[in-house]
């Protein structure tokens, strides 16, 4: 289980480095494409741009969220009016905490445009806006400048390798962090050398290896055991042998003797 989890971890590691690199690779030209779609004076970008005190007609649409910017601008007075085409003003709302802190960079990736104000269409039609205040004003569709870069090859790459890669990589330092701790708790195991435990009588040979054996061996051992045959187990003395034949024959010739009267 531990060295399947070890494989996993590896793997992981390895793909969590190709996403990174290829983030890191991206990185610069989706920044350049980024700054390209959302630089607020691009023509391409903006529907309408108003001077101080002018007034233009503009078509917008339901599915459009439009949005009106300033350089350093004050949502707290927009300094704007947008009516319909029956002279309605349509009244816009106050930029979330999203949109607040989400300024919009120029050409050198400067963030100097602030949101002042958001507009909901409800009709799809034509619609006059008046620029009131003393700097210049712009209207887009933020809607249509997120669909271009999340249509944007290079973007995408750099945007999944990097919510990808990065957290990958956490999460398998974490795994690794684990693994090694698990591994460091794992008690050890002791290696038991066996060695032959001398008996008495080798103990014994051990000591008096040098000295003459004028003392027997406490034990015998097997190798030192003969056995004997019957006859040397109960051998007979020569002499003895001898005298005891000549003893049965002398019986022999008196009993001969005997037999005949002498």
């Amino acid at each position: 289980m531990e060295a399947r989890a070890k494989l996993w971890i590896k793997r992981l590691t390895a793909i969590s480095l190709v996403l990174i690199l290829v983030f890191v690779a991206s990185y610069w030209k989706s920044t350049e494409n980024i700054i390209d779609k959302m630089d607020i004076d691009n023509e391409e970008n903006y529907i309408i741009k108003l001077e101080a005190g002018e007034q233009g007609n503009v078509d917008l649409s339901t599915i459009g969220y439009y949005m009106a910017l300033r350089i350093d601008g004050n949502d707290s007075s927009p300094e704007l009016k947008l009516t319909d085409i029956g002279g309605v003003e349509i009244e816009g709302q106050k930029p979330g905490l999203i949109e607040s802190i989400n300024k919009r960079p120029d050409s050198q990736g400067n963030l100097i445009y602030d949101p002042i104000r958001v507009f909901e269409i409800r009709d799809d039609g034509e619609y006059s806006i008046v620029n009131e205040g003393n700097t210049t004003l712009w209207l887009i569709d933020d809607f249509k400048i997120q669909s271009s870069l999340l249509s944007d090859g290079w973007i995408l790459i750099s945007m999944i390798s990097c919510c990808l890669g990065f957290p990958l990589g956490i999460i398998t330092l974490i795994g690794a962090l684990i693994l090694w701790r698990r591994g460091k708790r794992t008690p050890e195991k002791n290696i038991i050398i066996r060695e032959n435990i001398m008996t008495t009588d080798e103990l014994f040979k051990k000591h008096n290896l040098t000295v003459e054996k004028e003392i027997p061996e406490p034990f015998i051992s097997s190798e030192n055991i003969k056995l004997e045959s019957p006859e040397e187990k109960y051998h007979v003395v020569p002499e003895l042998k001898n005298e005891e034949a000549d003893s049965s024959e002398e019986e022999s010739e008196n009993w001969k003797k005997w037999d005949k009267g002498q």
